[in-house]
């Protein structure tokens, strides 16, 4: 089985080229910004933005094409929303089309920020009503891929988080490690609720989700619905990081351009029931991570 994996540099990306490679029914390609190498993977740079879409398709011919290429940065994609819109929804759906013609199961990946925060513990059944211009991007493609002659999969993740080196973009957990290891202040938002997801369940989960077959909507996240402050002092806590540098703040105090939903918790009882997706907890994961990290940085 071949798979292609787009924006295999950012940590999704990444996490989910590795645990591909280590089945030997998988033939592993991965796209990337940047040149980037993964043991069992052929890997690439393109910018896919401005590369022959239909010509790559045709050229590879993927039985799965997981992509993982976004901007996803709520607070980028509000300041700019022509690029927003020109990687989420236009490369998407060309991708997507792209795909049609070869029966390419493809495989997206959502967010929990396609819904408005009020309710949480939400299913994949539940209305999405994105608040920001992000969730909002992922909707429509949500949406367009709903209309189409297309094998797909649409993966909705919350708050991923996790380490690999030369990381195109940081996540909470790097930013909280580095900040506080300097010992710099850290506001982190005490009214908003996450299902936090460690990026190499998500990335058995995408696995699971290729060798079953499987299609239509998941959710994948952790186990544990927590606010993003005490998931912050876990994160100190665990590395050893002095806690009084993080400062809980309400989301309308931090004054982030991109509107926030509040409680996006994801219920994970489909993953579970259809796929055997079994997370493990907060505190295991990042005492692996603890673990990882200190003997890559010794």
């Amino acid at each position: 089985m071949k798979v292609l994996i787009s924006g295999a540099n950012g940590l999704i990306g990444k996490k989910i080229a590795k645990q591909l490679a280590q089945n030997s029914n998988m033939e592993v390609i991965a796209t990337s910004l940047k040149k980037l190498q993964i043991p069992n993977t052929t890997t690439f740079t393109s910018n896919l933005l401005n590369a022959d879409i239909d010509g790559l398709i045709a050229q590879i011919k993927p039985d799965v094409l997981v992509h993982c290429a976004a901007l996803s940065g709520p607070d980028a994609c509000e300041a700019d929303r022509y690029m927003c819109k020109k990687m989420n929804i236009e490369l998407s759906s060309r991708l997507a089309a792209a795909c049609v013609n070869y029966n390419t199961h493809f495989i997206f990946l959502s967010t929990d920020f396609v819904f408005d925060g009020i309710k949480g513990n939400y299913s994949e059944t539940d209305p999405a009503n994105p608040l920001c211009y992000y969730g909002e991007s992922k909707f429509e493609t949500e949406n367009y891929l709903q209309n189409q002659p297309l094998k797909h999969t649409i993966v909705r993740t919350s708050l991923v988080y996790g380490w690999e080196q030369k990381l195109s973009r940081p996540n909470l957990l790097t930013r909280i490690i580095n900040l506080l290891s300097k010992n710099k202040n850290f506001k982190v938002a005490s009214d908003q609720v996450r299902t936090p997801t460690y990026a190499e369940d998500l990335a058995v989960a995408i696995e699971k989700i290729i060798t079953a077959n499987a299609t239509g909507i998941f959710h994948l996240s952790g186990k544990e619905t927590i606010s993003v402050s005490d998931f912050a002092f876990k994160i100190a806590e665990q590395f050893n990081l002095n806690k009084s540098l993080l400062i809980p703040t309400t989301t309308k105090d931090l004054m982030e351009p991109a509107l926030r939903p509040l409680n996006t918790s994801l219920n994970i009882t489909k993953a579970k029931q259809e796929l055997n997706f079994t997370p493990k907890s907060i505190d295991e994961n990042l005492k692996e991570l603890f673990q990882t990290i200190s003997q890559k940085n010794p």
